[in-house]
């Protein structure tokens, strides 16, 4: 499965970390890496664009335009020349990362996120193969279980063993660094003490660097 060359526009000069944004920027690409498609990743602005995207993906030489990672998966897999069965599988596994994990915050919903992604597990790749499937679950999941203790993952551990297999395989070790270099950590602010608090009572907010 081999395609010729995307563009990935990138619309900030780095994804925050932790963020659908960042978790659809590895998805692109690991399935680049994965098909044998050269990325050329170039960045612009807000401002310049006129689009408050985080990125978009120009495909090739035809100029098609793909503004969402799971279907850029799509693309480059080509999973509409599937057979029927495992077309319908594939996109019910999709639809499940799209409705239900991308809902999920690893700072709160780590329990959630194990246990729902353990129960699909059986459905993704047992060695380090890198499957469409596996692509959409690793982005999404990246970021927490990169960060999750050991002894939370230890329990689940079908979930660990794909895991591990998939950070593994080569397709996704050649991309981290890609992907580390376009993404930032956002600073997240200390909370404010009662006497500063006092300060400030009619309005609270929280400060998030990436919006500007």
């Amino acid at each position: 499965m081999t395609n010729s060359s995307v563009s990935l526009v990138q619309n900030v000069a780095a994804q925050p970390a932790n963020t659908a944004a960042a978790a659809g920027l590895l998805k692109v690409l690991i399935a680049a890496q994965a098909t044998g498609t050269a990325v050329e990743i170039t960045t612009t602005d807000k401002a310049t664009s006129g689009s408050k995207l985080p990125f978009w993906v120009v495909v090739g030489d035809s100029q098609t335009t793909l503004y969402d990672a799971n279907a850029v998966v799509r693309y480059l897999y080509k999973t509409g020349s599937l057979a029927l069965a495992d077309r319908i599988a594939l996109e019910q596994l999709l639809e499940w990362e799209e409705k239900t994990l991308s809902g999920l915050d690893a700072d709160n919903d780590m329990e959630a996120i194990l246990t729902g992604a353990d129960a699909k597990v059986g459905q993704l790749s047992s060695d380090s193969t890198v499957g469409a499937a596996d692509v959409v679950v690793l982005g999404a999941l990246y970021f927490a279980l990169s960060n999750v203790k050991d002894a939370a993952l230890n329990a689940f551990p079908a979930l660990q063993q794909w895991f591990v297999c998939q950070t593994a395989a080569p397709a996704v070790v050649a991309v981290l660094p890609v992907y580390s270099a376009n993404v930032v950590k956002v600073l997240v602010r200390e909370e404010a003490s009662a006497a500063n608090r006092n300060l400030n009572t009619d309005v609270e907010f929280v400060y998030d660097p990436a919006k500007k």
